[in-house]
């Protein structure tokens, strides 16, 4: 006899929920993974991101003359990343720079500044001022020069920056400015100092020194 047709129903309905859940299972597994490949997509991204951004900044701030740096940063108690944002700022690392005004090589020491230091170091018939274009020769009175305005301000590095721009003489000027110095002993707004020049100098110094920082870490 026949069997009822009936009989099989409740079997395929079986089937088609079994069909569902399989679909649905699918379908959240599938909505997972791109999930993950997109987190991990964007995770990536950001990481070469940030790798291709640094190698970027480190072009624009290298290191370059770490071993005379080094030397003079530890001769003279300096930080190597002010050595660093000068000579960036003065020459980007050109030994044969020379200004319009006839500063000379990396740190852009001016003749007639290098053979007053020359005299006073006792070694005014050791150089010429063609040696400022030596590297080591100008990154060691670049320095000596810097640590000397740091010593004459008070460690103020600000004012000794601005020195190294403007001549310590104008600093001492502008220093007891009380509307420029409350106590004599620094600048109390850099953005106020009068000479646009230096006062960019200083800008951009102070902000070179931030980047090999933030770049290459406190020495």
């Amino acid at each position: 006899m026949e069997q009822p047709r009936h009989g099989k129903q409740p079997q395929r309905r079986r089937s088609v929920k079994n069909e569902k859940k399989r679909k649905r299972a699918s379908f959240l597994i599938w909505a997972v993974l791109v999930v993950i490949f997109a987190g991990g997509a964007v995770f990536l991204s950001a990481f070469f991101h940030e790798d291709t951004k640094e190698k970027v900044q480190k072009s624009v701030y290298p290191l370059e003359y770490t071993d005379l740096v080094e030397k003079a940063a530890a001769d003279y108690d300096l930080d190597p990343n002010l050595i660093y944002a000068v000579i960036h700022t003065e020459s980007g690392f050109d030994p044969n720079a020379e200004s319009g005004a006839g500063a000379r090589g990396l740190m852009q020491v001016m003749p007639d500044t290098f053979e007053w230091l020359s005299g006073m170091r006792g070694e005014g018939d050791r150089y010429t001022a063609d040696d400022l274009y030596t590297p080591s020769v100008c990154i060691d009175y670049g320095c000596y020069l810097l640590r000397y305005n740091l010593d004459l301000f008070s460690q103020d590095e600000v004012s000794a920056v601005a020195a190294y721009n403007a001549g310590f003489g104008k600093v001492e000027e502008w220093l007891s400015d009380s509307t420029l110095s409350t106590d004599g002993k620094k600048l109390d707004q850099p953005e106020n100092i009068p000479i646009d020049e230096t006062r960019d100098y200083v800008s951009k110094v102070e902000n070179a020194k931030r980047m090999y920082t933030e770049l290459y870490g406190s020495k």
